[in-house]
């Protein structure tokens, strides 16, 4: 999605964001959520943006993200999930088992459809970004097959429309989504001109109330190129902030 988003030249028009998330999660989709090698079909999946863009390749409530950054301009993003949760904690550790095998948009091929030690797909992603100024970058978010249309959206603002991070996360977000029967629609938080935007997409709508967990709940930090700190938190979820 930000391959796609970088290769305009203008700022996006919210029809043209909606159309960026729909060619991006219809290719994996149809692709590499379904392919027996995931890590080939990744790549496959890239180099199948890099065409589409004309740009060179370059050499939910149980899942947490935190973004960090320093006033050396270190920057660190993690995400971490136990999914839906398998009922399983590991002997001696604490720890929660997942359950990624049995959720259904990460294991699309079925429960016994993987070898074991077989690779499978994540919606996660954890991000860091460093701009020629100096400024760094964290974020993050949860939401599963939200969490990357959320996160698009939020640099969409940030980066393209010049909006702060808060207000960046704040705004209202919209999702393409794949239904069962096979039709897309796209879901979205109550807003008239967000409404209005999507008309031109001609695809159906679905709304939910403003500031939806639905939609994840984004988290960043930015060290500026002045060295302020500053950081942003999702009003989505239960979320917090601190600089020091």
């Amino acid at each position: 999605m930000l391959r796609l988003m970088a290769a305009s030249k203008e700022p996006l028009t919210t029809s043209e964001m909606a159309h960026i998330m729909r060619q991006v999660l219809d290719l994996r989709l149809g692709t590499v959520d379904i392919a027996p090698d995931l890590e080939v079909a990744g790549h496959g999946l890239l180099e199948t943006i890099a065409s589409m863009d004309g740009l060179g390749m370059p050499t939910t409530a149980s899942t947490a993200h935190v973004s960090v950054v320093d006033n050396d301009g270190m920057a660190c993003a993690i995400t971490a999930s136990s999914g839906y949760g398998s009922g399983m904690t590991i002997a001696g550790t604490g720890m929660l088992a997942n359950n990624a095998l049995g959720e259904p948009e990460l294991n699309r091929l079925g429960l016994h459809a993987l070898k074991p030690g077989t690779r499978m797909a994540s919606n996660m992603a954890p991000t860091t970004g460093m701009h020629a100024d100096g400024s760094r970058l964290a974020i993050g978010t949860p939401g599963a097959d939200r969490i990357t249309t959320a996160l698009a959206q939020v640099l969409w603002h940030f980066c393209q429309s010049g909006q702060g991070l808060q207000e960046a996360i704040d705004l209202p977000r919209m999702h393409i989504r794949h239904l069962d029967d096979g039709s897309v629609r796209i879901d979205h938080e109550q807003d008239e001109a967000l409404v209005a935007d999507l008309a031109a997409t001609g695809l159906p709508l679905h709304e939910h109330p403003p500031h939806a967990m639905f939609f994840g709940g984004v988290g960043g930090a930015v060290r500026h190129s002045d060295g302020a700190l500053s950081a942003g938190a999702d009003p989505r979820r239960a979320s917090a902030t601190a600089v020091g």
